[in-house]
């Protein structure tokens, strides 16, 4: 799905009516790039990003500019990554903002599973990414679908590799999306 340029503001608006039929009115601060999305990675581009604080517990971030793009659809169709911290840590939309460039040459899709260990912080006990569906919409008629990166522990990926991650996502918490880069495993072995 690829919109002309000067459709900005439909894509936009669309994109947010479907995310906010989803996780509720979007908070007021929205992280906008300071050099947009589709500048592209060399020249430093990265997509906005919303906010919503009454989805969850903690705070729900979701990229918005990556749905009319012209990224590669996953199996529902053209998707926003998002990520759930419970305070103001930048290190997951980080992780987003980046992966959104990977998406345009690559799938993201529910029940995927991405090591991520190399580019955690100093200290933390995630190894890995685990890929949630969270939302299914449309956007101007198109297919359209939210996935939210779970990080998880090296036990947790493991397990996944073995067991398959529909079982992963049995072991976690019920509804569980937060991404805690110092929780310890979801796992009793």
């Amino acid at each position: 799905m690829s919109y002309e340029t000067d459709d900005w503001q439909r894509v936009w608006d669309a994109r947010m009516a479907g995310l906010e039929r989803h996780f509720g009115k979007c908070d007021q601060t929205v992280l906008h790039a300071a050099i947009p999305f589709e500048f592209g990675l060399n020249m430093g581009g990265s997509p906005d990003v919303v906010m919503f604080s009454r989805y969850t517990t903690g705070k729900l971030y979701v990229t918005a500019g990556l749905i009319g793009s012209g990224q590669k659809p996953n199996s529902r169709g053209n998707y926003e990554l998002a990520v759930v911290h419970q305070g103001d840590e930048d290190w997951g939309v980080g992780i987003i903002c980046r992966l959104a460039y990977y998406t345009l040459d690559n799938v993201i899709d529910h029940g995927q599973t991405m090591d991520v260990a190399e580019a955690t912080p100093e200290g933390s006990t995630i190894a890995a990414l685990l890929f949630k569906r969270i939302a299914d919409f449309e956007v101007l008629g198109k297919p359209a679908n939210v996935i939210c990166c779970i990080g998880i522990t090296k036990d947790e990926l493991e397990y996944a590799l073995e067991q398959g991650t529909a079982k992963l996502f049995q072991r976690l918490p019920s509804g569980y999306l937060l991404t805690d880069l110092r929780r310890k495993s979801h796992l009793r072995r």
